[in-house]
């Protein structure tokens, strides 16, 4: 039996445009693995509190605990802090970490399942501007990423000249 396989290369890499995110709180919690249960329970009591997220991904960790990174829009009423913050109460093993203000730039493309190395050109072209990359996510076709206060006009801009935007498609910027 003969597998082929194909892959995407261009020269450089077409995106559909970047939307821009400002005014938003990165929650960083790290937890014992067999409290995963719980944290499931609690985003879901935390969506049906405040919304929607903007962005929500865990990675295991040594000694079998989960790093959960949440980033969500702050509000006035700040129900999203105070709903993490009351989950957290009573869980001594578990530590918060929380970030405010932070931005978030995205941006999406058509072949990015088809070619390797997408999020590292990204993170390469970032990194050598010292621009700190706070919280990074990547779908097959998506790529989030979480930067300090007034870093993401700077950082789209760097992007801009790694990545072809179509002349159509404005930055969005929401709040």
């Amino acid at each position: 039996m003969l597998e082929t396989s194909a892959v995407y290369w261009e020269s450089i890499v077409r995106i559909y445009g970047f939307s821009e995110k400002r005014g938003l709180t990165l929650f960083r919690l790290t937890f014992p693995l067999d409290r995963l249960e719980y944290w499931g329970a609690q985003l879901e009591k935390i969506g049906e509190g405040r919304g929607s997220f903007d962005l929500v991904f865990s990675q295991v960790a040594e000694h079998n605990f989960v790093n959960l990174f949440i980033v969500i829009e702050d509000n006035k009423d700040d129900s999203g802090r105070r709903l993490i913050k009351q989950a957290v109460q009573g869980e001594i093993a578990t530590s918060l970490a929380v970030d405010f203000p932070v931005e978030m730039i995205s941006f999406h493309g058509p072949h990015f399942q088809d070619r390797d190395g997408i999020a590292n050109v990204a993170f390469e072209v970032l990194a050598r501007s010292e621009i700190q990359i706070m919280a990074a996510g990547c779908t097959g076709t998506s790529i989030y990423i979480v930067l300090p206060e007034n870093m993401a006009g700077p950082a789209i801009k760097l992007l801009e000249k790694v990545f072809e935007v179509p002349r159509d498609n404005e930055i969005k910027i929401t709040n």
